[in-house]
């Protein structure tokens, strides 16, 4: 459970990738909908304490945002790569397996918001474009950053760094050199920063990196064929 907010009305999961029914490569609790597991809505059905079966988003590392208002009638039923709403009792979600997942929720607890944040999406501004949608004072939302890769292991070209950089020239100090000569990512500064830039000021982080750490989560950076988290928070009644 993410240490979001203490606020009794909000409720939040991380999925590892144990105790679940996939077998390999997906061994074993893959939530990936969108993979060839066909374990998969078991894993989906074994997690208690939801006030309904959560669906997923098509996800395509945009920068797009979308509201619930009512409970999805099927997976991929809605393309983007975050989602928010202010019922009570719908559970906001997004999948990762390196990407950075961010919820989020206001202190009220009158809206809550998922997450899917790679590259692209933070490149593009995804941070922003979900908290001016949940129109609330950005001094009441809380965040949490949850497992993602981490700045060692995800090594990017030249190119990608100048792109990043060309854009956002204050998150040049966000990429690091190594002894070879190979620029390095970190994904989980990156989005702090924006975060605070925008007057967030509640912000805690899980210290996980999917890649290193094979017995507990997934990572495409690693494993190539790989399942899938999910990162999910709802307002309860």
């Amino acid at each position: 459970f993410p240490n979001i907010i203490s606020h009794k009305s909000i409720k939040s999961i991380q999925t590892t990738r144990l105790n679940g029914f996939s077998s390999s490569p997906y061994d074993s609790c893959n939530m990936g909908v969108f993979s060839p597991d066909s374990r998969v809505e078991e894993n989906i059905r074994s997690i208690e304490d939801t006030p309904h079966k959560p669906f997923f988003l098509q996800q395509v590392h945009s920068n797009k945002v979308v509201e619930y208002k009512h409970v999805l009638s099927r997976h991929g039923e809605l393309t983007a790569d975050a989602c928010f709403t202010h019922k009570k009792n719908l559970i906001c979600s997004v999948l990762t397996a390196d990407c950075l997942p961010v919820l989020i929720a206001d202190e009220d607890a009158t809206v809550v918001a998922a997450v899917h944040c790679g590259w692209r999406g933070l490149y593009s501004n995804i941070l922003a474009q979900t908290i001016k949608k949940l129109a609330v004072d950005v001094a009441k939302l809380h965040c949490w950053l949850g497992p993602c890769i981490s700045y060692k292991p995800y090594r990017v070209d030249t190119e990608f760094r100048q792109q990043f950089v060309n854009k956002h020239n204050d998150f040049s100090h966000c990429f690091y050199l190594d002894k070879k000569n190979i620029w390095h990512a970190d994904l989980k500064k990156i989005a702090l920063m924006q975060l605070q830039n925008l007057g967030v000021k509640f912000i805690t982080q899980s210290p996980y990196c999917t890649y290193e750490n094979k017995q507990l989560f997934y990572s495409y950076r690693r494993d190539g064929e790989t399942g899938r988290m999910a990162s999910m928070i709802w307002i309860s009644s």
